[in-house]
């Protein structure tokens, strides 16, 4: 019994090998092994390769981003300062048409005014008398002398500033009304009063006009306009100096105090005029 196995296990067996061997046979016989490997091989180097072309790819496309993102980067930076350079010409623009109108309103003044004058700007604050004092930058190179009024126009209304105390050659200094050494001879322009005003040394405090006849009390209103006299003075007569804001009355003395507020605001004027005198006035009572 197990011999018979064994020879069916052999015939099997030999079967099996001739099978194969036929199918070796038939496979040549038909050349179908043509080619086989060529076709593995290219098949495995088309994997590479796509593996590369991807990498190559994803590489390029990010150096490229890069280099895009830079550029926009350098383009936004360059459209941020084309930003910034509007903004700056808007800027100056408006302050040049502030500035224009400005010069023109002035200009408009001193073709008006019924006296010559010299147009100036104020250009600093006199370093050792910072806070009554005024720079101009104008001197006697321009024809300003010593004693001259100086005037400014605001909103509109021309407006007594002071006088020229030191001339240099291209500036001259100007101590306003409301600094204490200044002395004004004032009207009512309403009711005619006289008076002389001197200042309380700083623009802050108000102006106080002495000398005005107690007669004068029910006459006088709050707000009533106050102007240079012209009386021995080194003003030119008619010129705004202030309005009224109150009025004290003193037993012990023989007239009335006004306080008064000057008409033109110093914190806000940047040009004035300084009235040309047909002969240079002397020092002396103002």
């Amino acid at each position: 019994m197990a011999f018979r196995d064994k020879a069916s296990a052999r015939t099997t067996l030999g079967s099996a090998l001739l099978l194969m061997v036929a199918l070796i046979m038939l496979v040549v016989s038909t050349r179908s092994l043509v080619g086989f490997p060529e076709r593995v091989g290219l098949t495995v180097l088309s994997f590479f390769q796509r593996g590369f072309d991807t990498v190559g790819e994803f590489f390029s496309e990010t150096a490229n981003s890069i280099v895009e993102l830079r550029r926009l980067e350098e383009s936004h930076d360059e459209l941020l300062k084309r930003v910034e350079d509007l903004g700056n010409l808007e800027r100056n623009y408006t302050e040049l048409k502030l500035e224009n109108d400005r010069l023109k309103e002035q200009l408009g003044f001193q073709r008006e005014a019924p006296y010559h004058s010299i147009a100036a700007k104020i250009i600093a604050r006199d370093p050792e008398n910072l806070y009554s004092t005024l720079v101009l930058n104008k001197g006697s190179m321009d024809g300003v002398t010593k004693n001259q009024a100086v005037i400014a126009f605001q909103a509109g209304m021309e407006g007594l500033v002071g006088r020229v105390i030191e001339v240099g050659r291209s500036s001259c200094v100007v101590s306003p009304i409301y600094d204490s050494s200044a002395y004004v001879a004032v009207r009512l322009e309403r009711s005619r009063y006289d008076g002389l005003a001197s200042g309380s040394g700083t623009a802050d405090d108000p102006i106080i006009i002495r000398y005005i006849k107690k007669r004068a009390k029910d006459e006088i209103q709050f707000g009533d306009l106050v102007v240079t006299s012209g009386m021995q003075s080194l003003y030119p007569a008619g010129i705004s100096v202030g309005r009224v804001t109150k009025l004290r009355v003193f037993d012990y003395l023989t007239s009335l105090e006004l306080e008064m507020d000057p008409v033109i605001d110093f914190g806000r004027i940047e040009y004035v005029f300084i009235v040309r005198t047909e002969s240079p006035a002397t020092a002396g009572v103002e």
